[in-house]
């Protein structure tokens, strides 16, 4: 058992043959030394109980190696240099200087490598690895074997994920300590609590199967402010996000009425951020490194396949404030509402086969849409890789020869929908009658069924569609070099002649598949709606235009992690929108018995108990899944913020 889960975790010895130090990658280390350590202090399992007694051993084994004693200095061991050097890139530090100045900030981990003679300089660490030469891939291959040897991770499956809860400082929850009058007495050392959110947990089991947590204590957490760490704020935010609550009033009496979400909220200390504490926090944190945060989640996503990025849809919505002094704003006039209207326009490039948000920009409502198509697009290529995105659509608000001139040069496809009134739809209308053909089309707010039923009743009414005339024409566009497929489309009983261009060969796509492609684009209305509904978009948390941003960035992150949460999901759930999922799934009751490994959930319904542990399998079925492509190890995180609070 253990042979085959270290392997499974960590390396092979076919990894090992080919070892170097400069291009490994220690992201299956990282993980593997994350679960030895939850291990040792939550089962009792003989391992390091902490990073830093972990480089201790490191530094006990390669003292004893004696052909390494060769290469010692006059000041500095060869065995601490090692030990240092692993140091530094488990740790992820930038460069070797950071790991330094780490060490001369905190000399119980300069003496924990070996460093008893002070912290060495750069120039030191560089001569030692000039001196060594090759022999630093010998020895280190020594040194991982014998953590392989030594470092165990019996028992890995044996254990739930919700028990991280309760070690790590990540979700530490002192159960014991807390009073209130949600939590009564039950048996000899034990006690309940009732909770109305116990498919929260859900969530959490998958996010951390995934390694998607890891990344979520990525957002700048750089101080605390009134007592409360940054990443608690960032968890509130995102609870708050996800069980759905209106705004911080709502949050806050919810938290106090339920143990569960207050579990969630809580990192040091038995309290969670009042509401005064969460509105002005939100402003303290960075735009870029929020976005940046976003970025690092996406492109794990990536890595573990769960987003494919090669088709991305593009609109734009308005969000209105109250009040004439929100910072940031414009006013523009609603024909829909017949009156001048103040606030926002949020852009967006969506992933509508993933159902994932790729990134957003914020501007004045009465931004137009035309500037910020290439924008989107090149951060879109930044996030996932210059060659991920493919194909793009977008509506005629972005409509603009230049655009499609830039699109044909950087071999992206797309499909837009034409404008009246322009050249273009004066060569379309030309077009003889004999040229049109009769084409069924779908809607593009059609469902999409997926049981036999549900095709057979589609197909009937299908049936009973009306069929529409279709032609297309290659034109030529202003600003754009290469020519265009205009695709025409009439309506029985319609004047007007619907148009879209785009720059998909004939020979790949017909001019009814063009259309039929462009139904993608609905996925990013569906977004908004579902966002400004469901998510609470609309509901501005402050004034200050730094807040309104980061309150988004939050929002959006909590999307993207539901979106990946219904992933691993029964295909019931995987295209639910979040208003039955919470219905459904999250917002259960249950009794949580705590003793002092954690706590257990009781649910009073047969049902209810029945469907939990059917997602907890199904859970578990997806991450197993994911784990057998070895790639995923690579992201997972132990960097310098844990060995500070451990240490």
């Amino acid at each position: 058992m253990k042979d085959t889960i270290t392997e499974f975790f960590f390396f092979s010895e076919e990894d090992l043959s080919d070892f170097h130090y400069d291009t490994h990658k220690f992201g299956g280390l990282r993980f593997f030394l994350e679960l030895a350590v939850f291990l040792a202090v939550k089962q009792g399992i003989d391992n390091p109980k902490s990073s830093i007694s972990f480089f201790r051993m490191c530094r006990k084994f390669l003292v004893e190696i004696e052909g390494l004693r060769a290469y010692d200095g006059y000041k500095y061991h060869a065995s601490a240099m090692i030990n240092f050097l692993l140091f530094v890139r488990l740790c992820r530090f930038k460069t070797r200087e950071d790991g330094l100045e780490f060490l001369e900030r905190y000399k119980g981990w300069a003496i924990a490598l070996g460093f008893n003679n002070g912290v060495p300089r750069e120039s030191d660490v560089t001569k030692f690895v000039n001196k060594i030469g090759v022999d630093l891939d010998v020895y280190f291959v020594q040194l991982l074997r014998f953590i392989h040897e030594n470092v165990q991770i019996e028992g890995i499956k044996a254990f739930h994920i919700i028990g991280f809860l309760q070690h790590s400082n990540r979700f530490g929850v002192r159960i014991t300590t807390r009073t209130g009058t949600k939590f009564t007495s039950y048996r000899r050392g034990k006690k309940r609590a009732s909770t109305h959110w116990a498919g929260m947990t859900l969530i959490l089991d998958a996010l951390y199967g995934l390694g998607i947590i890891n990344l979520i204590e990525n957002i700048p957490a750089k101080k605390k402010i009134r007592g409360y760490p940054m990443l608690q704020i960032s968890l509130t935010l995102i609870v708050k996000m996800i069980s759905g609550l209106e705004d911080l009033h709502e949050l806050e009496n919810e938290i106090e009425d339920d143990p569960l979400l207050a579990m969630f909220c809580t990192i040091e200390n038995d309290d969670t951020p009042s509401i005064s504490t969460l509105s002005r926090d939100v402003e303290r944190y960075s735009v870029a490194e929020l976005k940046e945060s976003c970025k690092q989640i996406l492109q794990w996503l990536k890595e573990l396949k769960l987003i494919d990025g090669s088709v991305a849809s593009i609109d734009s919505s308005k969000i209105y404030a109250e009040g004439k002094v929100q910072e940031g704003t414009a006013e523009v006039y609603d024909h829909i509402k017949r009156e001048n209207k103040r606030g926002y326009k949020i852009f967006a490039i969506y992933d509508p086969i993933c159902g994932i948000l790729i990134d957003f920009r914020l501007f004045p409502i009465n931004q137009a849409d035309n500037p910020n198509l290439i924008p989107l697009i090149k951060s879109a290529r930044d996030i996932l890789g210059k060659s991920t995105l493919k194909k793009v659509y977008f509506d005629r608000g972005f409509y603009d020869g230049e655009h499609f001139d830039w699109l044909n040069k950087n071999h992206i496809q797309f499909v837009c929908r034409g404008k009246q009134r322009t050249k273009v739809a004066d060569l379309v209308s030309e077009i003889s009658v004999e040229e049109y053909v009769e084409e069924i089309l779908a809607s593009p707010k059609e469902y999409q069924p997926k049981t036999e039923r549900g095709k057979r009743e589609k197909a009937k009414r299908d049936a009973l569609k009306e069929p529409v005339k279709i032609a297309e024409r290659m034109v030529d566009v202003t600003n754009c070099e290469k020519r265009l497929r205009a695709i025409a489309v009439k309506h029985k009983g319609k004047k007007s002649i619907d148009i879209w261009l785009t720059n998909i060969p004939a020979s790949l796509c017909s001019a009814k598949g063009v259309i039929d492609e462009y139904r993608n684009r609905w996925g990013v209305e569906v977004f908004f709606k579902e966002e400004k509904s469901y998510w609470y978009l609309n509901n501005l948390p402050s004034r200050e235009l730094n807040a309104v941003k980061c309150t988004i960035c939050f929002n959006f992150i909590a999307y993207n992690l539901i979106s990946i949460f219904k992933k691993t999901l029964s295909e019931k759930y995987q295209n639910v929108g979040i208003k039955v999922l919470r219905r459904e799934v999250l917002r259960k009751n249950a009794i949580m018995y705590f003793n002092d490994d954690g706590f257990e959930l009781e649910f009073n319904v047969k049902k209810t108990k029945e469907k939990y542990y059917e997602h907890i399998e199904s859970i578990n079925s997806f991450v197993a899944k994911m784990r057998e492509n070895r790639d995923i190890l690579d992201t997972f995180v132990f960097h310098t913020k844990h060995l500070e609070r451990n240490y």
